[in-house]
């Protein structure tokens, strides 16, 4: 009588388990065939692991794909919305790709957690809309981030920048305001746009010779890095430094001799040394037997955590319930604290990361370094670099 006792107990405790945890589902909208979609995806999955093994909260994904155009991703918003039914989503990379979701987002009004979508055109279109959540730094953060960067190249002797930007919104959104910071810097500036994905860079370039930049510059997408390493050093352009800013690099870029002393900007390395980076790279290394540069994957990780802790604390799936909890997170992440505040512009309510979370790395022996700034400087940059 007394095992059965035991026996009830246990199974009436367990029922208690499962009657106490709250279970959400949750679309992920995002570009998963590309370098950056697929470690934001893998970041995701993995931070849901850790909420669903904490055992009060259950996050199911229904995980589609953006394609990285609008044609597809508004389509997918909508099948999200209409027919598998949720009320919370995690997407939003590209900027132009968001930026057309901006008006499916307010028809439907998810609960809408940015990771990506850098470009201010993405903040002033999402300004009036209270459920969005906006995790990544602003463009003109990221500005701040490389005037800093650039000044250290001034006071090398740098002189003149040649900026190559893809010409959506992601690249040229703030191409203005970091033309006129150059400036300010003492730095002559020449940009050009391009169409990302284009592969044909050789025209530009060779405009660019006779203006004999010491850095060029270039704002676009991981396809475009291969062609303008290239290209670079067959028009014979030798600037002291080629500088990248794509929200991710290509698959196995460190591998080909032409990324060797490549420079560019990320919000996260594996080198990153406090305790959170290194429970991630723990975490992601037992799960997908690898470990990743891509920061794309840390920034997945964190939305999932964070998602988690709001749902647990309003113990609801109610959406607006469930943000109003989000709004008050604070935690340690890969990148450093997080907190959601007002964004510089105020266009953003919630905002979470800034410029402090980027560093700038450069590409030496087959692996990408932080050289910047120096108190996160794993090597010292190497300046100039041989192109």
């Amino acid at each position: 009588m007394k095992k059965v006792l035991v026996v009830l107990l246990a199974v009436l405790g367990l029922a208690g388990l499962a009657l106490a945890q709250t279970t959400v589902r949750v679309g992920v909208l995002l570009p998963i065939s590309t370098v950056a979609g697929k470690a934001a995806l893998n970041g995701v999955q993995l931070g849901v692991d850790q909420v669903n093994a904490g055992g009060k909260v259950k996050i199911e994904l229904v995980v589609v794909d953006d394609g990285n155009a609008p044609a597809a991703a508004v389509p997918a918003l909508t099948k999200l919305m209409t027919v598998d039914r949720v009320d919370i989503v995690i997407g939003g990379l590209a900027s132009g790709v968001t930026f057309a979701l901006s008006g499916p987002v307010k028809q439907y009004n998810p609960l809408f957690l940015c990771i990506g979508a850098a470009s201010s055109v993405v903040e002033q279109a999402f300004s009036d809309y209270g459920r969005f959540f906006h995790y990544h730094p602003w463009d003109y953060h990221n500005v701040a981030a490389a005037l800093g960067f650039f000044k250290a190249l001034y006071d090398e002797g740098a002189r003149r920048v040649a900026i190559l930007y893809e010409d959506g919104p992601f690249g040229s959104a703030g191409i203005q305001t970091y033309r006129q910071q150059l400036q300010n810097q003492g730095y002559t500036v020449q940009a050009e746009p391009f169409k990302s994905g284009s592969g044909s860079f050789t025209a530009i370039l060779t405009r660019f010779k006779s203006f004999r930049p010491d850095i060029l510059y270039w704002i676009g997408y991981d396809v475009d890095a291969l062609p303008i390493a290239a290209q670079t050093r067959q028009v014979g352009l030798e600037p002291k430094l080629i500088y990248g800013a794509p929200p991710a690099w290509p698959l196995g870029f460190e591998k080909n001799s032409l990324s060797n002393d490549v420079a560019g900007m990320t919000a996260w390395l594996p080198s990153v040394s406090n305790s959170e980076s290194r429970r991630f790279v723990t975490l992601y290394r037992r799960k997908y037997g690898e470990v990743t540069d891509e920061y794309m994957a840390p920034m997945g990780y964190v939305i999932a955590l964070s998602l988690g802790r709001a749902v647990e604390a309003a113990n609801s799936t109610d959406k607006d319930r469930i943000a109003a909890e989000l709004a008050k997170v604070q935690m340690d992440t890969p990148f450093g604290p997080l907190a959601f505040k007002p964004s510089d512009t105020g266009r953003t309510r919630f905002q979470g990361f800034n410029q402090s979370i980027w560093l700038q790395f450069q590409y030496l022996e087959g692996s990408r370094r932080p050289v910047f700034p120096a108190n996160r400087a794993a090597r010292p940059l190497r300046f100039p670099g041989n192109y």
